[in-house]
Parts: structure tokens; sequence; C-alpha cells
């Protein structure tokens, strides 16, 4: 068998989950829906239309994907990927207020266009649609249980994101942070999500628990896995987020390698590392 290249899966779901998100937020005459729409990458600041690359669509892509591996058919999955797909793209903007962070994928982010308030306004949004979105998976003969379910897993991932992003920030000021603490912080940060997205595509095709939960700890490894390499490239390589460079070092986070610097270091190194990081702004 012939395995698929990831280039191609990614193609073979992009149109569908496109329609699916596109049918939640554009026609709406609103502009806090053109808001999310340029979030989306499918307009411009003045609202004329745009085709910018802002994602890869990874989460609703794995959720898709899963769901078809495990016998179910791709409708059942769009209104479950578009849903994770949307609580992804709040927690983005949330983050960018969070950091300061006034570029992103090499264009102004939705708070320096239209300022925090309104930014969050849009960001609120997005979850609130996410959670409505779910509500269609019983147009694909979902069960009312399940649905129940999904909106459940989706909520519990929600918070599980925000719980990192607490985690996150609260290490911006210390250090101290383990390996150990640090696998924790981007499970939930990263990994949260991306296990949402593969329990949903599991969950939606009738799948036993021990399944679901079984893609689950799969979506989990690789969240973790996928913040590993951006932390990476933050440092030595290309960002993945087109923000300045070295902005989440500048911003005094606690990446991967610089966590293993502290946890390494002798006395001497963490006193010299401890008064870089102690300093109010770097």
């Amino acid at each position: 068998m012939k395995i698929m290249s990831l280039l191609t899966v990614f193609g073979r779901y992009r149109e569908d989950i496109e329609t699916e998100l596109k049918s939640l937020i554009l026609g709406q005459s609103l502009p806090l829906y053109r808001m999310m729409a340029y979030q989306m990458g499918w307009l411009d600041d003045q609202g004329e239309a745009a085709e910018v690359e802002v994602d890869k669509r990874i989460r609703p892509t794995l959720c898709a994907l899963t769901c078809e591996a495990l016998g179910g058919e791709l409708k059942m999955a769009l209104p479950a990927a578009a849903a994770v797909e949307l609580v992804h793209n709040f927690s983005l903007i949330h983050n960018d207020i969070q950091d300061g962070t006034p570029e992103r994928h090499n264009r102004p982010t939705v708070w320096w266009v239209w300022g925090p308030a309104q930014a969050i306004n849009t960001g609120d949004g997005m979850h609130a649609l996410a959670r409505l979105v779910l509500f269609r998976l019983q147009q694909h003969d979902v069960s009312p249980d399940t649905t129940f379910r999904a909106v459940q897993l989706l909520d519990e991932a929600s918070l599980n994101t925000c719980e990192g992003r607490f985690l996150d920030l609260e290490a911006q000021e210390r250090i101290d942070m383990s390996v150990n603490a640090y696998l924790r912080m981007a499970g939930a940060k990263t990994g949260a999500l991306v296990s949402c997205a593969m329990s949903l595509g599991a969950l939606v095709t009738s799948a036993p628990i021990s399944m679901v939960d079984a893609m689950g700890e799969a979506g989990l490894k690789l969240g973790i896995a996928l913040q590993i390499r951006a932390d990476l490239l933050e440092l030595w390589g290309p960002s993945q987020t087109d923000a300045p460079p070295a902005h989440e070092v500048m911003n005094k986070k606690k990446l991967l390698p610089v966590v293993l610097a502290l946890e390494k270091a002798n006395l001497t190194q963490k006193r010299n590392m401890g008064e870089v990081y102690f300093k109010r702004v770097l």
C-alpha cells in the first residue's frame, strides 16, 4: 500500500474544511465576522477577498484523517474539525494580545488592526461558534449522546489550553522550570487541542471508548512534539508563526532548550542566566 505524503493528505481535506469554516463566518453582515475572516486568512483588513496562508489546518486535518482511518465518512468529521480550528484561532488571537505580538504570518495581528478589546471579542465569538458548530453533527446521524460528549471534549480541551497558557505565562518570570513541568505545560498549551481533534475524529465514528482514548493520547504526544519543534525553530530556524525574530525568547518564554540549559547548568551558570531573566525587559 502506497503511503500518502503529508502534502497530499493536507490537500485532500483542505477544500472541505475551508467550506465548512466559511459557512460559519462569511456572509454575516456584522463587522465582527470580518475580523474573524481576517484571522482565518480569507479577507484583508479592508474586508476585501484575500488568500493568505495563515495556517496549515493541522488540527482539523488530523480530525478528518482519524475519522476516515477508522471507517467513518469525511462529512461526519467536518463539524468537529471546524470546531477545533475555531478554538485554535480563538487561542491564537488571545495569545497575540497577551504577548504583544504585532505581526503573524507577515501581516498585522487582529489586535494590532482593531485594538485589544475588539480582538478579545473576536476570539470569544470564535469560541462560541466552535461550540455551536458541533451541533451540526446531528445532521450526519451522530447521536445526541455522542454530540454531547463532543461538546464536553472540546470544552475540556479549551480549558486545558487556558491552563497551559497560564503555566507558560507564569514561567516567564521564573528560572526553576523543570523538563517535566515544561512537558506538562506543552501538553496542555499545544497538545490538548491536537488530542481533542483526534479524539473527536474517532468519537464521531462510534469507535469504542478505548480507541477514542488511544487517539487522544496519540494527539497529545504529537502536540507536544509540535511545540518542541516550534521552540527549536524559534531559536535556530525560521519561525512557524512568522512573528518577529526571537519574539518568544525576548518575552522570556521558557523554550525547551532554555529549560534544559537551566536544569543542567551549574550554580555560576544559573546565576548568570538569572541575571538575564530577572530583568524587567530583556
